[in-house]
């Protein structure tokens, strides 16, 4: 096969067991740094948290991910490996270039299943092909105000006395979300979402609600723009004013807090919808039952 052979690309160089762990150390030592570089990019000012908090809302992954693909492309909904995509059904376009990513893996480890990581490609849904992607539905906000309440982790009321000032107000003591009454609905809505995040932090007894507040905020941000919702009132310059001073590590908690809270509600809202929107069809080609006449005619004749 030699002169077959003769021009085909060099064989990639080969690595000692010691070498090749030196390298892809380095390599996850590189992309750790670009993570908390980002960290500080999405921080650095009201504009640059607010587009991150679009991409964790139309994105959902692991923060450091959700970090990693802003950084290399804003417009990623949906990233997944080449496995998983051939999983569910679609296959990557030909000459299509994946984006740098934290990918998990299973492996074995002296007999035993272990997990651990690797640094990948993943690929959008943009870049594969497959059956048409249907539209995102569309809900008009009585249906989402709906859904939110439904899908709240506690109870929520309506009350006539909360202050001047407050929108609405989750009371730990009483488990239950209260609401001024009279708001418009848009307002409404992102006051019980922003209320529903403070509840699902309410783990235990150290619960402060002043902790919370800006992850909470950031977190019914991403909902309402998730659903094409009015934002023009979000602003965050106090939320980088606090958050762009700490540390990585402090940083990193933060963005975590919202992406977590954030990201569950929207799965919750989401399934409550789908529900909520599904429709039975009628049988395009049912099997007729026949009258109880002619039941009792077969009857007569067997």
């Amino acid at each position: 096969l030699n002169k077959y052979l003769n021009n085909a690309a060099p064989s990639e160089p080969q690595y000692s067991k010691e070498d090749y762990a030196a390298m892809k150390k380095t390599e996850r030592e590189a992309v750790w740094a670009q993570v908390d570089a980002r960290m500080g990019e999405v921080l650095a000012d009201a504009p640059a948290l607010q587009e991150f908090l679009n991409f964790m809302s139309q994105c959902r992954n692991s923060l450091p991910n959700q970090l990693l693909l802003s950084g290399q492309n804003a417009d990623i909904t949906d990233a997944r490996t080449f496995q998983q995509w051939k999983d569910a059904g679609r296959h990557i376009r030909t000459g299509e270039e994946g984006y740098t990513a934290i990918v998990g893996q299973v492996y074995e480890n002296n007999g035993r299943k272990a997990s651990g990581y690797n640094i990948g490609k993943v690929f959008d849904i943009t870049q594969t092909r497959g059956r048409p992607i249907p539209p995102p539905a569309e809900y008009q906000v009585d249906e989402l105000i709906a859904a939110t309440i439904e899908s709240s982790p506690v109870a929520i009321q309506i009350s006539d006395s909360l202050p001047d000032g407050i929108q609405a107000q989750y009371v730990p003591k009483n488990r239950t979300i209260y609401v001024r009454n009279g708001m418009d609905a848009g307002t409404t809505l992102c006051a019980i979402i922003r209320e529903c995040a403070q509840a699902d932090f309410h783990k235990d007894y150290t619960y402060n609600r002043q902790a919370y507040a800006a992850p909470s905020y950031c977190a019914a941000y991403m909902v309402a723009h998730r659903y094409g919702l009015d934002t023009a009132a979000f602003n965050f310059d106090r939320v980088v004013a606090l958050y762009g001073k700490l540390d990585a590590v402090q940083q990193k908690g933060f963005l975590s807090d919202v992406n977590a809270v954030g990201g569950g509600l929207l799965r919750r809202l989401g399934r409550t919808l789908a529900v909520q929107t599904r429709e039975l069809l009628a049988a395009e080609y049912a099997v007729a039952v026949p009258s109880a006449k002619k039941q009792s005619r077969q009857q007569e004749r067997g």
